[in-house]
């Protein structure tokens, strides 16, 4: 009986002009298409940290002088770091999962993560602020983040009219028929809207 039921809601969406079927199906691929992209830009970020790191490395290398608290921070930094790898294999694994909650909370955490490390590498080696590769690893993270930033934006709004269109009439019927569902948009997780401040002044 249901499925008579479907079959006759699937016949009378078809013969109505615009049911809708051909639309969802590129609304759908699209909402995938972005959903993609994050991913993408999320594993450039990540292939950035490994060269920050080793820049903190080097310099920590070719460290000389004494700095008041400096001891303290660098203890921090080694935690900072473990931090900072674990936070990156949370992306790979959310990326690989394809659930957007997911991949949102550890976009968030590795955004946290870099801010804590950034701020501890230069309390612990302050000459990394004149370092021609730091500075240029930094501006690289800007921008990745912009492009993240950028790519959520596109993704939501394609979700918005994915899901807007699915309850629309005549596509509503269309979408039940062929088991179209709602799409969850790209959310920061609570806490998440501030972004981490890093701080080269002076220590």
């Amino acid at each position: 009986m249901r499925r008579v039921r479907f079959a006759v809601l699937f016949l009378a969406a078809a013969l109505l002009p615009g049911c809708g079927y051909n639309r969802i199906q590129e609304l759908d691929e699209r909402t995938d298409e972005l959903k993609s992209n994050i991913g993408v830009e999320l594993t450039n970020r990540n292939q950035l940290i490994p060269n920050l790191v080793q820049t903190v490395k080097g310099a920590a290398s070719f460290e000389r002088e004494t700095y008041t608290g400096v001891a303290q921070a660098r203890a921090g930094l080694n935690n900072a770091e473990a931090q900072l790898n674990q936070s990156q294999q949370a992306v790979q694994q959310a990326v690989q999962s394809g659930d957007v909650e997911r991949i949102s909370a550890a976009d968030a955490a590795v955004t946290r993560s870099i801010g804590t490390y950034l701020n501890l590498a230069v309390e612990a080696y302050p000459q990394l602020r004149a370092t021609q590769n730091f500075t240029m690893l930094q501006d690289q993270l800007a921008e990745s983040e912009n492009r993240i930033s950028v790519a959520r934006r596109d993704y939501n709004a394609v979700v918005r009219d994915y899901n807007t269109y699915i309850r629309q009439f005549p596509q509503v019927v269309t979408a039940r028929v062929t088991g179209a569902q709602r799409k969850e948009p790209y959310q920061a997780p609570a806490g998440s809207e501030q972004t981490p401040t890093v701080d080269f002044g002076q220590p």
